[in-house]
């Protein structure tokens, strides 16, 4: 199923309503996991459409199939099962269109929880964090890098300094691989808890790095959230833009 298209999902849930019929069965449980990371960089150098892209997919494919088998779940007094994501507890730089999709997820869950409720329906997220899934496909990312400085302008280049890209891909080959855990036996688990269980819980938020991590920086006030990430990105040497890190002097004599 095509979750971007409305005909696809249209055409599912024909399926579906088959299926049920023929062999008599009920709708028991919707799982919401379809998703894209899409482009990765600073704000300075995406575009609309990249935000578009993304959330067509992360946002609106889960809005599209809900409305279209949330009937059925009404009938069985079923589940809605959803993926999040732990950017929304832990929101780093460079990831505005994936986050802020995963963000709008988060958001229309809880709407459903609420409006739901009444009908004796259980509306379940799942906030999975770090995995290799692959999804975070290493050398696809540091193309997509590459794509995306190729398209940027010579003035934002020289805002960020021109060796920004290969500073940003060396930043991602060293850190990225470290916070991906290779097995997510954690997460299916998880998923099957959620749709099998008869008291399930409304919150799944699985891996030690969510649990240790990145849940208690949410609760920390937004300054705090702002010292922590600035010395997290020194720790590990995330690239900052050059202009940045300029003598305030040398700044201001090379836009005189």
């Amino acid at each position: 199923m095509d979750v971007t298209d409305d005909e696809s999902v249209r055409k599912s849930r024909e399926i579906v309503d088959t299926v049920l019929r023929e062999k008599n069965l009920v709708f028991h449980a919707l799982i919401n996991n379809a998703g894209v990371r899409g482009n990765i960089f600073y704000d300075d150098f995406l575009t609309v459409d990249d935000y578009k892209d993304v959330w067509e997919v992360n946002t609106c494919g889960v809005i599209r199939v809900t409305q279209t088998f949330r009937d059925l779940i009404k009938k069985s007094r079923g589940r809605i099962v959803t993926c999040s994501s732990a950017c929304t507890l832990f929101t780093s730089p460079s990831h505005g269109p994936y986050a802020s999709s995963k963000f709008a997820v988060h958001a229309y869950t809880t709407v459903l929880r609420h409006e739901l409720q009444p009908y004796g329906i259980n509306v379940i997220e799942i906030v999975p964090g770090s995995f290799e899934t692959g999804m975070p496909n290493l050398d696809d990312m540091q193309k997509m890098l590459d794509m995306i400085w190729s398209r940027a302008s010579q003035k934002l280049r020289d805002e960020y300094g021109n060796n920004y890209n290969e500073k940003a891909k060396k930043f991602l080959k060293d850190l990225g691989p470290k916070m991906w855990a290779k097995d997510f036996t954690c997460v299916t688990n998880s998923y099957y808890e959620a749709i099998i269980a008869k008291r399930p819980k409304l919150l799944y938020q699985i891996g030690w790095d969510v649990l240790l991590t990145f849940y208690p920086y949410s609760l920390f006030p937004l300054r705090l959230q702002l010292h922590i990430m600035k010395l997290l990105m020194h720790l590990h040497r995330a690239p900052l833009p050059a202009i940045t890190t300029m003598n305030p002097e040398n700044h201001k004599m090379k836009h005189s």
